[in-house]
């Protein structure tokens, strides 16, 4: 199986990257097969591989992506290193930008949905209108929304400019964070970022052993990463732990 998968590989390794460029109509799973590499590697692997670069199983993500990230792995000396938040995001991620975009005379506003983008005759940005009816005006803006909803608020004189029609291939995949805490320490983690071949589970750590912020010797607390979840989205989350809690069993 393994000189199998590496003969499948040649094409790629030898054509470059028009090579991985024209594999994107095709998923991992019809790739795989049509190198001939067995349907077991796909499994062994490629569950694990595809849900934590995109959260999505095999027979939906594109080979172009699976490419990329083998090329990366291949080429870099850290490619396939993985690192973590020494605290929580908000405080260690989310805080400092902030604080740098306050620094500069930006305004960072939370809690304000959008309603509509409202453009100028040139087609520039006027102001951001908000749900609650208040007007947003600067020079710059960025706004965090998921792609389905960037869709939604796209201006119609922006959906026929190449730059925005590449949205239409990008589609939003519902995603569940998990953080169990436990009252013993687990034994079976490491200081790493584990992948999951679960039909429900996708990346997951001990957060007691990979970030100094949740350091205890005593006792485990897993960060997990469901997906895809939309068909949990909307359960409880009594559900959501009843199932994390049976995939981890």
């Amino acid at each position: 199986e393994k000189v199998k998968f590496a003969i499948g590989l040649l094409p790629a390794m030898l054509g470059g990257q028009a090579y991985v460029e024209a594999q994107d109509g095709l998923s991992v799973q019809d790739w795989m097969r049509k190198q001939g590499i067995p349907d077991r590697v796909t499994t062994e692997v490629f569950i694990a591989m595809s849900k934590a670069l995109n959260f999505i199983n095999p027979d939906e993500l594109s080979m172009q992506c699976i490419l990329i990230a083998l090329n990366r792995f291949l080429q870099e000396k850290h490619g396939s290193k993985m690192a973590f938040l020494d605290g929580s995001p908000p405080e260690r991620l989310c805080m400092p930008i902030v604080e740098h975009i306050e620094s500069l005379g930006g305004q960072v506003r939370l809690n304000s949905r959008i309603q509509k983008i409202e453009l100028t005759k040139d087609g520039t940005v006027r102001n951001f209108l908000l749900n609650d009816g208040n007007i947003i005006k600067g020079d710059a803006y960025v706004f965090a929304t998921p792609v389905d909803i960037l869709k939604l608020l796209l201006p119609e004189d922006w959906k026929a400019i190449p730059y925005f029609k590449k949205l239409e291939k990008l589609v939003g995949v519902p995603v569940i964070n998990v953080h169990i805490w436990f009252d013993r320490k687990l034994k079976n983690t490491y200081d790493h970022l584990l992948f999951s071949r679960s039909p429900l589970l996708s990346v997951y750590a001990d957060m007691s052993v990979t970030c100094k912020e949740y350091y205890d010797p005593n006792r485990s607390m897993l960060e997990l990463v469901f997906a895809p979840a939309e068909e949990w989205i909307s359960r409880s989350d009594s559900d959501i732990i009843d199932a994390t809690m049976k995939e981890l069993s």
